[in-house]
């Protein structure tokens, strides 16, 4: 047997850590781990601390984490064919559980729609028309005694 032959079919790296089959029972394992694992606030109540049980959300590094890979090692899996659709689905998931926590008061609402990438922008001062400089020129005009005072006040200040 030629050993050329052999060495082209050698697999070149290291070997992944995960399949696509077991990355979604990994994350299935996460899921779970975060919801039987809450978060302990301290919340006073008549002068006691009193720790209080809060819902965990599930976050993109807390999977990673969890299954002790990198954020670029995740997007790697990502963008190979084979991990696409489970990646997509871990993603949705996560999005979906941020969202609704955010929507019942489980979550910072703000932080939430920072972590989303969502925006509520409103144009509340121009209509959606473009800021132009003023066409016309501001003047003003004071009586002689308003501005005896305002000069008065401006040497005051001089003074001082």
């Amino acid at each position: 047997m030629n050993n050329s032959m052999n060495i082209s079919n050698k697999k070149v790296g290291r070997p992944r850590a995960y399949t696509p089959e077991a990355l979604e029972a990994k994350f299935e394992e996460y899921a779970n781990w975060v919801k039987a694992n809450p978060v302990y606030i301290n919340k006073v109540s008549a002068g006691e601390i009193i720790p209080v049980s809060t819902q965990r959300p599930l976050t993109l590094v807390g999977f990673c984490r969890f299954a002790k890979i990198s954020r670029q090692n995740f997007y790697e899996y990502e963008s190979r064919e084979e991990f696409s659709d489970i990646l997509t689905c871990v993603r949705e998931a996560i999005e979906a559980d941020q969202l609704q926590g955010a929507i019942v008061g489980f979550y910072d609402s703000g932080i939430i729609a920072r972590v989303l990438h969502l925006a509520d922008r409103q144009d509340v001062t121009t209509n959606g028309k473009a800021i132009t400089a003023a066409t016309q020129p501001i003047s003003v005009l004071l009586d002689p005694e308003a501005a005896k005072i305002i000069q008065s006040i401006g040497k005051m200040t001089v003074k001082e």
